[in-house]
């Protein structure tokens, strides 16, 4: 199995396959595994806004418009490539960063007065 498949992280779960799935209770069982590692994965990516605001110097380099668009590019190629629409992925990271951005706001803010 390639990278690319949507089952390519198949050995790291213990929730039945979609594929595999016969009865509403596998389904949410595996929904509330991916929940729980998304969890786990968005508060790492909060430690990373902790880091930059305590990294960047001022604050209006905080929000990153270039940046933004950056990662909208990758997280687009790489749902395209594991086969996540975007229909889904778009706004999902785009709130995701814009509640980011206003964290790292905060975390700048309480962390300079």
């Amino acid at each position: 199995m390639d990278d690319a498949s949507p089952t390519a992280f198949k050995a790291r779960f213990e929730a039945p396959d979609p594929l595999a799935c016969e009865t509403m209770k596998d389904v949410r069982a595996g929904v509330d595994e991916i929940d729980r590692m998304l969890v786990a994965l968005i508060t790492r990516r909060q430690g990373y806004m902790d880091a930059a605001a305590r990294i960047k110097p001022n604050r209006n380099v905080v929000r990153d418009e270039a940046r933004i668009q950056q990662v909208l590019d990758n997280v687009k190629a790489e749902a395209e490539k594991r086969g996540l629409s975007w229909s889904i992925a778009e706004p999902v990271w785009r709130e995701m960063m814009e509640r980011c951005i206003a964290y790292e706001f905060d975390v700048w803010d309480r962390t300079r007065t």
